[in-house]
């Protein structure tokens, strides 16, 4: 039997995921976008030293970019104790576009913990005297969670040089038990993957919602096949809100996501934005299915990053899910059309400009990245 957890923030996430490291009997791996060599960094990585001192392999993979300025002697005493670590593309062999962005952990191939929260302050206690950011994780226990070991595996590979990958394709590394299952599905996509399975996912879980669809996303620009699924959704009788973060890391992806509010309010889908600190999470709730991980629906996540899944369909996952988004609203501001339209021609600028770069010139330069590894 499969049973889920959707746990609210670091608050809730980082000690579960701590507690299961400790109770690790098998294996564990932790696939990373960004880890900081902060408060929370410094304790995860006790505590994956400690399981390696017990004789429990560990298998941790960094992305060079997300954790760009975390030093490789960070891992010394991990590997000291047994452990290994891996950077995935690091910087200066190229492939700087295509990062992965994906956030994992898995523990003896039974419990695994997907969403959007990255290891570090900002997610947990908060850095800077700032409140910590609004996210995520959803936790999985069960059999099917033995499909996961598979996927970590081929990002393992993609870290490894050339040759090394020769062998393990020889070797058929990748050739393990899974499990086939109706309740959870996990998808994952990469910029080598034509048919983009999780943007077609939140897509069809659009199309398929028949009362409600909340989301809440912190980049959100996404394909146009995405909006027209929202507008149509809205004709069919479909409540649609989305939630956006007022506070943000990057301020181009505000700018470009502003620049899509009004053709969405016009659609008759409702705005809001997130006001106490950071919204982080990527996670939409249709109807009694719910998607968590690391995606944005964003053009970097549909076509670029490396990106993890899970798709639930769990009335009370959903009912969990749907009452921390009506919580997230009473401390979130309405968008209004005529308020909308009166914004200053400076801002209407940025966000065309924001726009442009963010879901033109990002593809731009990452097919030319991609056509440069095709030679």
């Amino acid at each position: 039997m499969t049973t889920f957890r959707l746990l609210k923030n670091g608050v809730e996430a980082f000690p579960a995921m701590v507690q299961a490291v400790e109770h690790a009997a098998l294996s564990i791996a932790l696939e990373m976008y960004i880890i900081v060599d902060d408060n929370t960094g410094r304790l995860f990585r006790e505590h994956l030293i400690g399981a390696a001192k017990r004789g429990i392999p560990v298998q941790v993979l960094v992305d060079a970019w997300g954790s760009w300025n975390l030093p490789d002697v960070f891992w010394d005493d991990l590997r000291t104790a047994g452990g290994t670590v891996r950077w995935f593309h690091p910087l200066l062999k190229g492939l700087f576009p295509f990062r992965n962005h994906r956030k994992l952990l898995l523990v003896d191939d039974q419990v695994a913990y997907i969403g959007g929260m990255n290891i570090a302050d900002e997610y947990y206690h908060g850095a800077h005297g700032e409140l910590p950011w609004r996210d995520n994780v959803l936790e999985i226990s069960g059999l099917e969670v033995a499909r996961l070991r598979r996927s970590f595996l081929r990002m393992w590979d993609k870290a490894d040089p050339p040759y090394r990958r020769l062998f393990h394709w020889l070797s058929n590394k990748h050739r393990l038990r899974t499990v086939t299952g109706t309740v959870v599905r996990f998808l994952e996509s990469g910029p080598e993957n034509p048919m983009q399975p999780v943007r077609h996912a939140y897509r069809q879980t659009v199309q398929n919602a028949v009362k409600n669809i909340d989301l809440a996303m912190s980049y959100f620009y996404p394909h146009g096949r995405m909006l027209l699924a929202l507008k149509h959704a809205v004709r069919r009788g479909v409540r649609v809100r989305l939630l956006f973060t007022r506070k943000i890391d990057m301020a181009v992806a505000r700018w470009a996501a502003h620049g899509l509010y009004g053709r969405l309010l016009r659609a008759g889908i409702e705005v809001w934005e997130y006001e106490p600190t950071v919204m982080h999470a990527k996670l939409a709730i249709a109807d009694e299915t719910v998607v968590v991980g690391s995606a944005n629906l964003d053009i970097r996540s549909g076509k670029i990053n490396h990106e993890l899944v899970a798709l639930v369909t769990d009335a009370s996952i959903a009912a969990k899910a749907r009452s921390d988004f009506e919580d997230d609203l009473i401390h979130s501001h309405r968008v209004h059309l005529k308020d909308w339209e009166r914004r200053p021609l400076i801002q209407k600028l940025k966000e065309r400009i924001s726009y442009f770069l963010l879901a033109r010139t990002d593809i731009y330069v990452a097919r030319l990245e991609m056509a440069r590894k095709m030679r």
